[in-house]
């Protein structure tokens, strides 16, 4: 039957008609480097000097991006209104923290200790698991519209420490977007302000983030972040990570991003003291999974969205990174002691024991009712269980074959089942 994106929402549809009016006229306007820079500056009421940008290691990223955008994306009009902002609030964000940073130097002394990094295949229960273990007494995760806007840092309040700071409604009402975008993508991944948000999304700010590979097509943009040197993009993750915790008691952070994979080491060096849980799935059956995903994505901002060629680049790009994983067990990058496993059946089949066999490995206290907590967790959470939304394998065009025998030595390394021929 093959991929069907679904019909857009109609005020999508009247925008790319001509109906959307002057509020999309800026859209229409090619993006300019410096034109998004200067614009920048007035939005967060930075002055001229460069130092305002702590460093200039985003530019080169940026203007690869902004090419890429505009020669390869093939967005419609609410794509292309949807990425000037994103664009827009990154540059913005990264003015505000330095101008933060300057004020409060102290910042940057703030220790991120021993923190959860959740990584591993996509559509492995990555989310998930990053939302149960935030649940450990002591730990914290950053949620969207920490993210979304960090400087100045929140600071705890309300209820139960929970703020009411007045980003939260804004920040839901932008990440939200994607579902708004395209509704299909509601059954894919939970959004929202106060979800935990991937790391991605701090790198954003660094413009070497795959948040942005993601959302839009921009393949010369995809190939130069593979390749490029992520330091930057991680140094900027901890500043971030620093400036959330300013103001609130020291606590463990669950972070996570499958995109992790692929720089463990440079993980390690920034986090040397982490402790890493590895989800594990066949990976022909969460490529099938990601790449629906991922053209919903697509699909809420380009005109078309070639579902064959967005396989095989996830297949590359994921293929890269269990590569990855498993090079780094075998020569000792990861070691037992710093590392847990989890297979993707053991974990739906056991959400809270998973979670309790991890805090158990790190020493890490459970609290009363791990099981209970979990299970009032995933209550409201159908497709945690389930495993999510419709899709198929046959709709790839890809050799499963080949690709079979391409990952036989990650799964059997790992112990993982074959999905495809319980199907």
């Amino acid at each position: 039957m093959g991929w069907e994106p679904g019909q857009r929402p109609r005020w999508v549809q009247h925008a790319i008609d001509g109906e959307g009016g002057p509020v999309y006229a800026m859209a229409t306007r090619p993006l300019v480097v410096d034109e998004l820079l200067a614009e920048a500056r007035v939005r967060a009421g930075a002055g001229d000097g460069d130092d305002a940008w702590g460093g200039d290691d985003f530019l080169e990223p940026l203007a690869v991006f902004v090419r890429s955008v505009e020669e390869e994306a093939d967005l419609h009009i609410v794509g292309r209104w949807r990425v000037r902002e994103v664009i827009l609030r990154a540059l913005e964000n990264r003015l505000r923290i330095q101008a933060y940073v300057t004020g409060d130097p102290g910042v940057t002394d703030e220790q991120i200790v021993a923190p959860i990094i959740v990584t591993g295949s996509p559509r492995a229960g990555t989310s998930v698991m990053h939302e149960l273990l935030a649940l450990l007494p002591g730990t914290r995760a950053p949620l969207a519209w920490e993210y979304w806007w960090p400087a100045p840092p929140p600071r705890p309040g309300g209820p139960n420490g929970v703020t009411d700071d007045p980003r939260i409604p804004l920040a839901d009402r932008d990440v939200r977007l994607s579902a708004a975008l395209n509704p299909t993508f509601d059954g894919m991944h939970t959004q929202g302000a106060r979800v935990p948000r991937e790391d991605p999304s701090a790198m954003l700010m660094s413009f070497r983030s795959d948040v942005l590979a993601a959302h839009y097509p921009t393949p010369s943009y995809s190939r130069w972040l593979a390749a490029c040197d992520m330091r930057p993009a991680y140094e900027f993750h901890r500043l971030v990570l620093q400036l959330l915790q300013r103001h609130h008691p020291a606590r463990t952070w669950v972070l996570k991003a499958p995109g992790h994979l692929a720089h463990l080491p440079l993980v390690l060096e920034m986090y040397p003291d982490a402790r890493i849980v590895v989800c594990h799935r066949d990976p022909l059956a969460m490529i099938s999974s990601v790449t629906s995903l991922t053209a919903t994505l697509r699909w809420g901002h380009a005109a078309s969205v070639d579902y064959h060629a967005l396989a095989r680049e996830n297949m590359d790009q994921f293929g890269r990174n269990l590569d990855a994983v498993l090079t780094h067990r075998l020569n000792g990058v990861l070691i037992d002691a710093q590392v847990v496993d989890v297979r993707f059946d053991e974990f739906v089949t056991d959400q809270a024991g998973t979670v309790a066999r991890i805090a158990g490995h790190f020493g890490i206290p459970t609290g009363d009712d791990i099981e209970a907590a979990v299970r009032a967790h995933l209550a409201p959470k159908p497709a945690a269980k389930s495993g999510g939304h419709p899709h198929s394998i046959d709709d790839l065009g890809i050799d499963i074959a080949a690709e079979s025998k391409r990952f036989r030595p990650y799964m059997q390394h790992f112990g993982i089942p074959d999905e495809l021929s319980k199907s």
